[in-house]
């Protein structure tokens, strides 16, 4: 988990160079790296909350579980 913050940082922060470097030039393209950037922090965020087991999905599923019991009772009648 270290390491893969350890790349993310740097990675955010050599897309954050091209980025002010390419600001620099005057370009009326628009500006990817910031779309690039914020999508990359969004999928480091994700793998970190999966990996660690805090996603808010398993205990859903396991609320269901528990549930469907009841719930298919209630449709039979």
């Amino acid at each position: 988990m270290v390491r893969l913050l350890i790349v993310a940082a740097i990675i955010i922060v050599i897309l954050l160079i091209i980025r002010s470097n390419r600001k620099k030039t005057d370009s009326n393209k628009p500006d990817i790296y910031k779309k690039i950037i914020l999508m990359f922090i969004i999928a480091v965020v994700l793998i970190f909350l999966v990996t660690s087991g805090k996603l808010i999905l398993p205990q859903v599923l396991q609320i269901l579980k528990v549930a469907l019991p009841f719930l298919t009772k209630f449709i039979g009648i």
